[in-house]
């Protein structure tokens, strides 16, 4: 009798058992910066002493939010901090500060205040990495460039800023003087909506549907590999069919009704939107208020989760897109579904 019951209980813990050594799925596309370049600055963390230092050298700070395992982090180090004529621009015109987005080293900031490296990054709502911020002596956000940039916009980035192009003109107005074909059509797709393109939504008047909204140009090369890599994918169509989908060329005076319900034109709403990439695809909720953006190189993994993002609601109760993605990467990888950042 008691072997009977010893092989019963057997039998009945054997798949509990077997559950706890089921393996997560593969987590794959992670990158791990082994060194920062040795000439970024070693700050003290005292913002403030830093954009005196800068100025009396007559530079502008540079600060860089990254995190461990960032693809897209590696990518900025190994390629464009290591591209000697970019380089060379950094170390002349920029104090460049690194900043972990999950640290706990302690920093002030530019009006005093305390804070450890994550809070500082929840105060400037860093919701991607690598992003870089640049500063005028008083510590005025002059731009901000969220996700990975290539070096070729890069260069432009830092002449803009170190020319103090700033004063007189926008990024975007700057970045469209340096286009030298402005002509040709955008990528065709049916999933657009066609104008005229009334996006007026509000508390008392809410859409049925959450709203993207697409910023391109033609003659694009990173709108071409959008259309040729992204579009095309199943799971991009179907995200974007539970949604309202529309598109404006940047250069564009097409006239439209923003959701806010101002009046304006395509090229100065991408404008006023302080955007800084093309494609780039804004996301508005039913009442009109922006939820996130999708503004530099993203590969398919963050494209489909920052959609995810949006249609699940997550963005309700989690306001930090980087702690969504990765509890959503756990989930799949328990269902056996391998997570691949980098594809």
């Amino acid at each position: 009798m008691r072997t009977l019951i010893l092989i019963f209980s057997l039998l009945i813990l054997q798949p509990s058992l077997a559950t706890e050594h089921v393996k997560k799925a593969e987590f794959l596309g992670g990158k791990v910066v082994d060194e920062l370049p040795n000439w970024f600055k070693a700050s003290f963390m005292d913002f403030s002493e830093d954009l005196e230092e800068a100025a009396d050298e007559g530079k502008h700070v540079m600060i860089y939010f990254h995190q461990d395992g960032c693809p897209y982090c590696a990518k900025l180090v190994q390629d464009n901090f290591h591209d000697d004529d970019l380089v060379a621009k950094l170390k002349q015109d920029f104090d460049v500060i690194e900043t972990n987005m999950w640290g706990d080293r302690e920093l002030v900031d530019w009006q005093g205040n305390d804070y450890t490296e994550k809070e500082f990054s929840a105060k400037m709502k860093i919701q991607f990495t690598p992003t870089t911020l640049f500063l005028n002596s008083k510590g005025d956000i002059l731009l901000r460039l969220n996700g990975y940039q290539s070096i070729d916009k890069m260069h432009a980035t830092l002449d803009y800023i170190s020319q103090k192009t700033y004063f007189n003109q926008s990024y975007a107005s700057y970045l469209n003087s340096l286009k030298k074909d402005t002509s040709g059509t955008l990528n065709a797709h049916a999933i657009f909506e066609q104008g005229p393109h009334m996006l007026a939504r509000n508390k008392t008047l809410p859409a049925q549907k959450y709203l993207a909204v697409f910023f391109e140009e033609p003659n694009c090369l990173e709108c071409n590999d959008f259309y040729q890599q992204l579009m095309p994918l199943e799971e991009t169509q179907k995200h974007l069919k539970q949604m309202q989908v529309v598109r404006f060329n940047t250069l564009s005076d097409e006239k439209l009704i923003t959701p806010a319900g101002k009046r304006t034109t395509a090229k100065d709403w991408y404008n006023e939107l302080n955007l800084t990439y093309k494609p780039a695809i804004v996301f508005f909720d039913k009442t009109g208020e922006e939820i996130i953006r999708r503004d530099a190189f993203f590969k398919a993994y963050h494209t489909h989760g920052i959609m995810t993002y949006v249609l699940s609601g997550e963005y309700k109760t989690q306001p930090n897109f980087q702690r969504y993605l990765e509890h959503k990467s756990d989930i799949l990888r328990e269902q056996g579904i391998t997570v691949d950042l980098w594809k």
